[in-house]
């Protein structure tokens, strides 16, 4: 583990410069950052806030005929990818109005279900991603209890993030949010943090942004099972020692 040589006005400054999040405006007009060639879409229709790998927020620029989710009609609301968006009379999942952008956004890699190692003596050996939903556990409430201060989380933050990475070494990118935020995906749900510092975001967003990557992470990590652990201990569920569901071994 790399040293940190950061007080608490340096962690805040950066934290500042990351919790910028990139936001798209869509509509028609050409200088926005999703073009829509279509006479029903207003000029400036909806903005799309990135704010985590999984988690968007979108909102409706009070365009004429209106923006939907799941065929809801919404001025703001968080979605996800697996969210159904609509504008005006065409639709939309995330990654096609992703692919519409005309820069692609640096959207920092994150392990998923796919991408979970496994040994390669054993298919079911899921030992270590098991362990690394520990830090999921015990940040989810922290995080849900601090989201409401942005000090309180800048605090929250230096202490997570100080105990698990080198934050100096972002430093050295020049503030990048990007490095920065490779060091923290492995980290439990520390690759939150900017984004619960942001001002663009309500506490009620925050919260639940929150909720919608500890139910997407807090999972039995075989890809091939993903059985949702709820609010289950992460203590009790490693004295379980294995999936019920898949058979998959957690703690030999």
């Amino acid at each position: 583990m790399l040293s940190v040589s950061m007080n608490e006005h340096q962690f805040e400054q950066l934290i500042a410069g990351l919790s910028q999040l990139p936001a798209y405006t869509i509509g028609r007009n050409i200088d926005n950052k999703i073009v829509l060639s279509n006479s029903k879409i207003s000029g400036y229709h909806a903005r799309l806030i990135h704010c985590t790998p999984a988690s968007f927020v979108l909102e409706d620029l009070t365009s004429k005929n209106g923006s939907f989710v799941n065929d809801i009609r919404v001025t703001r609301k968080v979605v996800d990818k697996q969210d159904t968006l609509r504008l005006a009379d065409t639709t939309f999942t995330i990654d096609q109005l992703l692919a519409l952008l005309r820069v692609e956004p640096e959207t920092p890699p994150q392990a998923g279900p796919e991408s979970l190692p496994k040994s390669e003596l054993n298919p079911l050996d899921f030992t270590q991603p098991f362990a690394d939903l520990h830090p999921v556990y015990e940040q989810y409430p922290k995080l849900r209890r601090d989201c409401r201060s942005r000090e309180k989380m800048i605090r929250t933050g230096s202490v997570i993030l100080s105990s698990l990475i080198g934050i100096s070494a972002a430093l050295t990118t020049g503030g990048g949010a990007l490095p920065f935020i490779q060091l923290m995906s492995g980290a439990g749900l520390s690759m939150l943090i900017p984004t619960l510092c942001s001002t663009i975001l309500s506490t009620d967003e925050k919260l639940e942004i929150i909720d919608k990557e500890y139910r997407e992470r807090y999972r039995c990590p075989n890809p091939t099972c993903r059985d949702p652990f709820g609010t289950r201990e992460w203590d009790l569920l490693a004295q379980q020692k294995n999936c019920r569901r898949c058979q998959a071994i957690w703690v030999k």
